[in-house]
């Protein structure tokens, strides 16, 4: 069996009725953004449910157009998953649906981007026109309860929305939630019992308890608004990149439908202006989170430095600054997820420092938009090369020619499964 029809067959397996989950045991319910990365491998031999993805996903909308990171389809089946749909009761909301669990928080809005992809395909204008005006929704919500100070930016109150869980990023933030606080928090934890090494691999109890902290404190306001010393509010480069990108596929998409697209572009507009003063740091030539309760950046270097390159934000003199890091990585697979000697690093941790399918996916895409095919096809090739050695794994060790390089955390995981596929598919000369 060829590595394309493993990775298939993973998906397949994956799939439970009309959605797909992350990974067996570890993930039993419907992710946001894992969906929409998900069926992007699902369009190259399963488009119609490449479209059914989006569309349950968006089953759980809420009302004022919130899209939560998780739908908790048949959450009696799982009662055992921490946190479980009871402990999120998203229903304290009057916008949340009535009859279907979620969260009550968000990742990144990969979908306008997906939607571009999807409409690749021979689909009916009805139902593509149906996700698009769904997916401004979610956009208009973002801007309406989220943008700071007018910039086209906005903030993510929990580290969790980044879908960088326990990036050296985070720390400061979440370590300034007092020990005292936690006390009264008890952790039935999963996922330690479901990977290997978890002591190494996953966040700590201790973080964990940050994060429940933080879903308490969301859920006692309805999940609404946060009060001005809430302690998690953060601008994240790649929660904002990403935005930009599914805005730019959106106005592509309106064109194309017949929509209206003048709100999309100056979203775009306003962001793209303020995304270098608010992100880019010019000594260390990296894009950086804001801490906004603090007024300062995060400067560490991860990979998520590098998203804003999907976007085409970085303008040329930043790119050339952006690939000189790329060229200088030595003894690395690319593009780790902190770099060794920052603040946090740890090779096998999560967000710590392993490299991860679908940032190498977005940092790959946005090479070649730059015509930096020689860089993206190392990339590709490289993330090719780690699934193909250690099957179809959440994340991967950095370091290369040592013995204990491996892939970590959840098996038979999808995105990693469905971007290689998209990997497989489309060669580095071709946008």
């Amino acid at each position: 069996m060829d590595l394309f029809q493993k990775c298939q067959t993973v998906l397949e397996n994956n799939r439970r009725g009309n959605f797909t989950i992350p990974s067996p045991f570890l993930y039993p319910f419907q992710w946001n953004w894992d969906s929409g990365l998900i069926a992007i491998g699902l369009l190259h031999f399963e488009p119609e449910n490449a479209l059914v993805e989006l569309e349950t996903l968006f089953s759980g909308q809420w009302e004022n157009g919130f899209l939560p990171h998780i739908i908790f389809h048949n959450a009696e089946k799982y009662t055992t998953y921490f946190p479980s749909a009871d402990y999120w009761h998203s229903n304290v909301s009057d916008f949340a649906p009535k009859r279907l669990k979620t969260s009550g928080i968000t990742q990144p809005a990969v979908h306008g981007f997906v939607l571009e992809y999807i409409l690749e395909h021979d689909f009916g204008k009805e139902r593509i026109a149906r996700l698009y005006d769904q997916i401004v929704h979610y956009h208009q919500y973002l801007y309406e309860y989220r943008q700071h100070k007018n910039t086209g930016l906005v903030a993510i109150w929990h580290n969790w929305e980044s879908g960088m869980d326990n990036s050296p990023w985070w720390d400061r933030a979440l370590k300034s939630i007092s020990p005292d606080l936690l006390t009264d928090i008890n952790l039935r934890r999963k996922d330690v019992h479901e990977v290997d090494d978890s002591a190494h691999t996953r966040p700590t109890d201790d973080d964990y308890k940050r994060y429940i902290y933080l879903v308490n404190q969301l859920r006692a306001c309805n999940y609404e608004r946060v009060p001005a010393d809430f302690p998690f509010q953060i601008l994240d480069p790649v929660f904002n990149a990403i935005l930009v990108q599914s805005n730019k596929s959106l106005c592509r998409i309106g064109e194309k439908i017949g929509k209206d697209t003048s709100q999309i572009e100056s979203w775009i507009k306003r962001a793209t202006d303020h995304f270098s003063e608010i992100h880019w740091d010019e000594n260390d030539a990296l894009f950086y989170p804001y801490d906004i309760l603090e007024n300062r950046q995060i400067k560490i270097h991860c990979a998520g430095s590098y998203i804003p390159i999907f976007a085409e934000i970085p303008d040329n003199a930043q790119m050339e600054k952006l690939l000189s890091h790329l060229h200088s990585f030595e003894d690395l697979h690319l593009v780790p997820s902190c770099l060794p000697g920052e603040a946090g690093f740890e090779p096998k941790n999560y967000w710590r420092g392993p490299i991860w399918v679908h940032m190498n996916w977005m940092i790959w895409n946005g090479l070649l938009k730059y015509e930096q095919y020689d860089l993206a096809e190392e990339i590709r090739l490289g993330t090719i090369s780690l699934v193909e050695q250690f099957g179809s794994r959440e994340y991967f060790e950095p370091f290369k020619n040592t013995t204990t390089t491996t892939g970590y955390g959840g098996k038979s995981f999808s995105w990693s499964s469905a971007l290689v596929i998209d990997m497989l598919q489309r060669n580095s000369s071709a946008k």
